[in-house]
């Protein structure tokens, strides 16, 4: 079992949209920003979650990556829903193809568990976010990913997890699987 983490600020520099990964600008950071002040609650992995990928014949590239559970009064009820922002750069001088990744997914979770339980963890919802096409485009850059908004009950603590599966366009190894600690719970 991972350790839950949390309490952070989300990193806003993208436009998060539910399973589309559009790349940030100004009107959007301001905005993506405006929307994560405005969240009732919320909680993330607060802990660095980084990882340096050797890439053959080309610049390694460095990849950070914040995830979020969010409580959200929605109407008279409130709902329940993960959030992510994925950011890159390149590590040494530019050289080589920008064709970094054949695939480059990231799974993001809303959890759940019986409140005030151990145990007994639920993935309840599950949204793929496709970040090749971001990666191979750009020297380095921030996008985002969302999932679908669920409806929250009281019997739950939820919290976010984040699963990546890279796979580096010729290494010849094959995918890397790379999972990142989970975020607090939220009740």
């Amino acid at each position: 079992m991972r350790t839950r983490r949390g309490g952070a600020t989300l990193a806003t520099g993208a436009l998060v949209l539910t399973g589309v990964c559009v790349a940030p600008s100004a009107p959007a950071q301001a905005q993506a920003a405006a929307v994560a002040a405005a969240r009732a609650s919320h909680k993330c992995d607060r802990s660095d979650d980084s990882r340096k990928f050797a890439l053959p014949g080309k610049s390694d590239i460095a990849v950070f990556i914040n995830h979020c559970i969010f409580k959200e009064k929605s109407g008279g009820s409130y709902t329940i829903n993960s959030s992510m922002v994925i950011s890159w750069n390149e590590v040494s001088r530019h050289f080589g193809s920008m064709h970094r990744f054949n695939h480059f997914y990231a799974y993001l979770y809303i959890n759940r568990r019986k409140h005030n339980r151990f145990g007994g963890d639920e993935n309840y919802r599950r949204t793929r976010c496709d970040f090749t096409d971001n990666l191979n485009a750009r020297r380095s850059g921030s996008v985002g990913c969302q999932t679908p908004k669920v409806k929250y009950s009281s019997k739950y603590d939820y919290y976010s997890d984040v699963y990546v599966v890279a796979d580096v366009a010729s290494d010849g190894k094959g995918d890397i699987n790379w999972p990142l600690d989970s975020s607090y719970s939220i009740h």
